[in-house]
């Protein structure tokens, strides 16, 4: 599909559900408009005033869109991984959906407990809600996982390899075609190898991604990191370094986010900005994964993935549901105490 058609199609769908079901809420009060009280008009001068209520002009950080969803509410993924980065002030709002339950998953309820919260007091309750329910699947159950969570949405028969988008054949063949992708490496604080029948940070399917094998050996347990004056550069560079195509660029921050949060206390894990060859449990480099996330938007291709993993693991990814969160954990909001965002609500 064309992206400016699908541009559109988004930007219209926000708007009819908007005015028209006012399916939007940050909280219970009803006294707001039907639009969020961030939300700014894609098309509209920018100045980034919301339309929340009397007293609530609002200085906006993120756009939000709508991902298409259909009748069961399920969310429809119609072209190639790729064509669903838009611009760095643009956010897709997450619907979430049990899939064998059949049923949205009520976001405002999983993340109560850290609404109103800040700085390690904001870290510490979201760590308890991804830790809370959170079912550890095999090593081996995690292949077959990955063939429906990073399956190329024009082709079932293929799965979507995003770091340097390749398409390959979804059919397991014991690796060698395709293998399992620890996006945080396992040498840096995973336990290094783990056999299929084992179960724990190595095997949690968030930072597992189906790659090409030469890309997997490419990659190994390099820092994520933009090459020096060329943005655009793919690949290994440098001494320890590796940056994957723009269009995953975002998705690989919010796993390593996600990875810092749920093990980082258990397994010693941290984000930072040194240059590492060795294995210590540190990875980076932080200050390239924020600027990613920041360009390269949560997309409908990526709540399809959290909502297959989530009904294996009982458990999400916060910085996918709520990606503003990446600043109050790690940008210039870690003092101000987190309103819960933008949710929606299927009614």
């Amino acid at each position: 599909m064309n992206k400016n058609i699908f541009n559109i199609r988004l930007i219209y769908g926000v708007l009819f559900l908007a005015l028209t079901l006012g399916t939007y809420s940050c909280s219970d009060d009803d006294s707001h408009s039907p639009l969020p009280p961030d939300w700014v008009d894609p098309d509209g001068d920018g100045t980034g005033t919301g339309t929340g209520g009397e007293d609530s002009v609002i200085v906006v950080e993120y756009n939000y869109i709508m991902p298409e969803v259909g009748s069961d509410g399920r969310i429809l993924v119609l072209g190639t991984p790729a064509n669903y980065a838009d611009t760095a002030t643009r956010h897709v709002v997450s619907v979430a959906y049990d899939i064998d339950g059949g049923t949205s998953v009520d976001l405002e309820s999983y993340y109560a407990s850290a609404v109103g919260k800040s700085g390690d007091a904001l870290r510490t309750a979201l760590e308890e809600i991804v830790k809370k329910d959170f079912t550890p699947v095999t090593y081996g159950e995690a292949r077959y996982i990955l063939v429906d969570a990073d399956r190329n949405p024009v082709d079932d028969s293929k799965l979507w390899c995003s770091y340097e988008e390749n398409t390959v054949a979804a059919a397991w063949d014991q690796g060698a075609t395709w293998n399992r992708e620890h996006v945080w490496a396992k040498s840096k604080g995973l336990g290094g190898n783990i056999q299929n029948s084992e179960s724990g940070a190595a095997s949690d399917v968030y930072n597992l991604k189906a790659e090409t094998v030469d890309v997997n050996l490419n990659k190994s347990n390099r820092d994520f990191e933009e090459k020096v004056d060329d943005a655009d550069f793919y690949g290994t560079h440098g001494t320890y370094s590796y940056a994957p195509m723009k269009s995953a660029r975002g998705d690989v921050s919010r796993i390593m986010f996600y990875m810092e949060l749920r093990w980082g206390d258990e397994q010693g894990m941290a984000l930072d900005n040194s240059s590492k060859t060795g294995t210590e449990p540190r990875h980076g480099k932080l200050d390239d994964l924020i600027k990613w996330h920041d360009d390269d938007p949560v997309d409908s291709y990526e709540i399809r993935r959290a909502n297959v993993i989530y009904n294996e693991q009982s458990n999400r990814n916060p910085f996918v549901d709520h990606p503003e969160l990446v600043d109050y954990l790690y940008g210039d909001k870690q003092n101000v105490a987190w309103d819960g965002g933008v949710t929606y609500k299927n009614q």
